[in-house]
């Protein structure tokens, strides 16, 4: 039986990553330090292609609700990124921020973003679709000249 080839399965994976979500990302404005971008990896998993990410892609997708502070030491770093904020001024903002997220949640909640709906789109199903089927007839190709060899060979 011909299965998909994993590389080509990986490549195609990679092939949306770099071709839909990543620009998905960057127009929701959702960029600050690049680290959610360099994250995305494209991984294969027996014959299913699958695409990895940073633990707080959560929190991007559906927003994050009021009532929990969340973690002090990354937001200094993103508003470090965002801000152009060193130093104590970091430490601060990041507390804001931290604080603000407590009382409030984030923009994105309660009504989430739709950073991941891209992957359903009809324009990633026919990508996939037509990159997995270009690997698999040439395999099929491929197939037929070889029986066809053996059958004159044989014959």
């Amino acid at each position: 039986m011909i299965q998909p080839n994993p590389e080509i399965i990986q490549q195609t994976m990679q092939g949306v990553i770099e071709k839909f979500l990543k620009p998905k990302f960057i127009s929701l404005g959702m960029n600050a330090s690049g680290k959610w971008l360099a994250s995305l990896e494209a991984r294969v998993n027996g014959s299913r292609g699958e695409i990895w990410g940073m633990d707080y892609t959560y929190y991007l997708v559906n927003g994050r609700s009021p009532g929990k502070r969340p973690p002090i030491t990354p937001l200094v770093a993103w508003v470090g990124h965002k801000f152009g904020l060193s130093g104590q001024q970091a430490v601060s903002a990041a507390f804001a921020v931290a604080n603000k997220i407590e009382k409030e949640g984030t923009n994105y909640y309660p009504s989430g973003t739709d950073l991941l709906e891209v992957l359903q789109s009809p324009e990633v199903t026919q990508y996939v679709y037509n990159e997995i089927k270009n690997d698999m007839a040439g395999q099929v190709r491929s197939e037929i000249l070889r029986i066809t060899r053996q059958t004159l060979i044989t014959a």
